[in-house]
């Protein structure tokens, strides 16, 4: 009878560690699956003086009238956001869009931008290509105009929309859906 008690311990025991370590096995994997969320990336920048272009300020702030004018609303509701905290900004894009990186980075002029990227992007077309799709300037230079499709203000700081190219891609279709919902949630764009 020892026996039989000794093996149903054990038994016992086995099954209790089995469903132990599906419990810790299901929540990993449940965390990895909601993991979808934008993960920043943030790399350093050294510090750099930049001077101010009152030409480029005055271009910017009349294209961001004449934009306001023609945009309209979205629906907030539709919207999720990200806190991109050296620029002290909170993005907005439309939800529903799949996970993706940023990266804070800087001009060697000093103009900061953060960079957003995701690893399905990546093509075969073009060298060190990281899978980018778009891009927010803080106060865009006379030299990037060209690259801003729009932009807006907050608070004393312009903020132009720069989006990627379909060169580089493979998947111009899944391009296109984080250009849309970068561009449909960009006018929302606030300080943090």
């Amino acid at each position: 009878m020892g026996i039989m008690q000794s093996r149903k311990r054990r038994m016992v025991t086995i099954i209790v560690l089995a469903a132990l370590v599906l419990i810790v096995g299901g929540a990993v994997i449940a965390k990895s699956i909601g993991g979808n969320s934008p993960k920043p990336t943030l790399t350093p920048t050294p510090a750099a003086t930049s001077s101010t272009d009152t030409q480029a300020e005055t271009d910017v702030d009349q294209a961001t009238k004449s934009e306001a004018a023609a945009t309209p609303a979205v629906d907030p509701a539709t919207l999720s956001s990200i806190a991109v905290e050296p620029l002290a900004i909170n993005v907005f894009y439309t939800k529903g869009v799949p996970g993706f990186d940023f990266v804070v980075k800087r001009t060697a002029g000093g103009t900061q931008y953060v960079e957003f990227s995701n690893a399905d992007l990546v093509g075969t077309k073009c060298t060190g290509d990281t899978g980018p799709f778009a891009s927010i300037i803080k106060n865009p230079t006379t030299a990037a105009l060209p690259t801003v499709t729009e932009t807006v203000k907050v608070g004393n700081d312009t903020y132009g929309l720069s989006l990627v190219a379909k060169d580089c891609t493979a998947d111009t279709t899944l391009l296109s859906q984080y250009q849309t919902a970068f561009t449909n949630g960009f006018k929302s764009l606030t300080a943090l």
